[in-house]
């Protein structure tokens, strides 16, 4: 099956401001990547109202009846095959050039498809978040588009599925990020730290009181868990654990896009010890993270990061396996999350951050370690500088 070239023009033009046409791609494993793109593309179109870029999500827009099976099959094969995702994962860290998707014939249909849309849609320049789109990147380019790529790495570290010698430029949320895409060969100047991106409603703390005011709620101690968008993790083992332990305080549920994980709960609400609410997903978790005291969770990027730019202290579950598990060694080594943890561990790191100040002022000045304010700025104005060079 031969690949579409992108046509002899399909390179970069004056457009208006003279920044060409723009586009911001990511995918829908986890809702982190996608948050990301939103709060760049919020950033951009502040600063350029008449040259707007728009997030696509790239395999829905290139094979939307696929998209749904293959990201079943992901989400499948975490749950309940997760050994095997791990060694996945872990063998490809050290090939040099992999791409999840981007070989056989799933690669081939989705980069066909990719690359007649954008074609079609006589793109100028992208940036991805997301490791699938990136592949599709770059089979763009090698087909012969003349365009300007580059990618914002959502992760706390740079996994092999990131890598792309092809990438005019990369972000990444902290400096320990570019020292490892230097070591495998990508040039210094060419990489930005530039924090994590964070929607305009983290852009400071709100206060305790004003975030009970708008929900509504009573001030009492609040134990909060949450396994990001998707509802992913073992949330209903966290809360047998966490129900054992003889501290008072109302435990709050973030079910997210997981129907089956709400429906559980809310059939058992009157099973429990301590109070229980359940949510689904928040367009306003930032009061939710306000309102509450501890945060249990798996360590995906944008739900750590979140918390920690509302002060949230933080004890990690087990993670999913592969790139939350780099994600938790991360955390570890600064020091600003508990974990991972299970059982009697989780319900006594929960305890010692409810019940001693002490222990909750110093994970919080470790949290602003995480929190670069203005990083959705930094991502667009780099954006901004890439199409001049």
């Amino acid at each position: 099956m031969t690949m579409p070239a992108a046509p002899a023009g399909c390179g970069l033009r004056e457009g208006v401001e003279g920044l060409g046409r723009g586009i911001l791609l990511t995918d829908d494993f986890g809702s982190g990547h996608t948050l990301a793109a939103v709060a760049v593309a919020e950033a951009w179109n502040r600063r350029h109202p008449d040259a707007r870029v728009e997030v696509v999500r790239s395999l829905e827009r290139s094979h939307p009846m696929l998209t749904h099976m293959v990201i079943g099959t992901y989400l499948m094969l975490l749950r309940r095959w997760p050994s095997a995702y791990r060694w996945m994962y872990q063998a490809t860290e050290g090939q040099p050039r992999l791409h999840v998707g981007a070989s056989g014939l799933l690669g081939v249909i989705y980069a066909r498809s990719f690359m007649m849309w954008m074609t079609r849609q006589n793109v100028d320049w992208a940036m991805t978040t997301h490791p699938f789109s990136l592949a599709l990147l770059e089979r763009f380019r090698q087909s012969g588009w003349r365009g300007k790529f580059g990618t914002l790495v959502t992760d706390f570290h740079v996994h092999r599925f990131w890598w792309s010698p092809e990438a005019d430029w990369y972000c990444v949320p902290f400096p320990w990020m570019r020292d490892e895409l230097i070591d495998l060969g990508y040039p210094r100047e060419r990489v930005h730290v530039t924090g994590f991106p964070l929607r305009p409603a983290f852009s400071r703390a709100i206060p305790k009181a004003q975030a009970l005011a708008r929900l509504g709620w009573e001030d009492v101690p609040r134990v909060l868990c949450m396994g990001g968008g998707l509802g992913l993790g073992n949330v209903r083992q966290w809360l047998d654990w966490l129900d054992e332990s003889p501290a008072d305080f109302e435990m709050v549920v973030v079910a997210g896009r997981n129907r089956r994980l709400y429906k559980e709960l809310a059939q058992r609400a009157a099973g429990w010890r301590h109070a229980l609410r359940i949510l689904g997903y928040r367009d306003d978790i930032q009061d939710v993270f306000a309102a509450s005291d501890v945060l249990v969770t798996k360590p995906g990027t944008a739900t750590v990061v979140e918390a920690a730019a509302m002060g949230l202290p933080m004890v990690c579950a087990v993670p999913l396996p592969g790139h939350e598990e780099d994600n938790a060694r991360a955390l570890a080594k600064l020091g600003v999350i508990s974990g991972p943890t299970k059982g009697v561990e989780m319900r006594q790191a929960v305890e010692r951050l409810l019940l001693d100040e002490e222990v909750r002022r110093r994970v919080k000045d470790r949290l602003r370690k995480l929190v670069q304010q203005g990083a959705a700025d930094l991502v667009a104005d780099v954006l901004g500088s890439e199409q001049w060079k």
